[in-house]
């Protein structure tokens, strides 16, 4: 089970990064984009909360040897604008921010009791073989992603990156 505690830890990092990371961006900063077309961290930060909370209402439930779930053709558009849109109606960036923390936390309680046969049981998506292990792992180099498009856009503005 080492392994995919290792695998939840990770994704669980998520938190910490939160918190001694992207709490240091200015409310101001936070809700302007990193280029010019591309989404601001706030917008980034909350299409995180939004697919941790997509995970927890239409992965999780439904992960067991053998399934077949569907693909997010049509969901991922629809996810990310009201994911962008959340950002921008009126919460904080402390709020954004908390409200990632709790449900990334959320998906961490639910995944912790699971066993390793749940964590390498095969199922599918579009006919794609995965197991929970390699399907975290993928959420977590989405983390990482949007993590370093954070950080450089912190760095371009001139925002120390160090961890407390």
């Amino acid at each position: 089970m080492t392994g995919e505690r290792s695998v939840l830890n990770e994704y669980a990092s998520l938190t910490d990064w939160l918190q001694e990371i992207a709490m240091k961006i200015s409310e101001e900063v936070f809700f302007r984009p990193i280029k010019p077309g591309k989404w601001s961290p706030a917008e980034i930060i909350a299409h995180i909360r939004a697919w941790d909370d997509y995970l927890l209402q239409e992965r999780i439930p439904y992960l067991s040897s053998g399934a077949s779930l569907t693909g997010l053709a049509s969901t991922v558009e629809e996810v990310n604008k009201s994911a962008a849109a959340h950002a921008h109606s009126g919460f904080s960036k402390d709020e954004i921010i908390n409200e990632t923390v709790k449900e990334r936390q959320k998906v961490v309680e639910h995944l912790k009791p699971l066993d390793r046969k749940q964590w390498t049981d095969t199922f599918y998506i579009d006919k794609f073989p995965l197991c929970l292990t390699s399907y975290i792992k993928g959420l977590i180099e989405h983390d990482e992603h949007h993590k370093l498009q954070i950080e450089v856009f912190m760095s371009e503005n001139g925002l120390l990156l160090t961890l407390n």
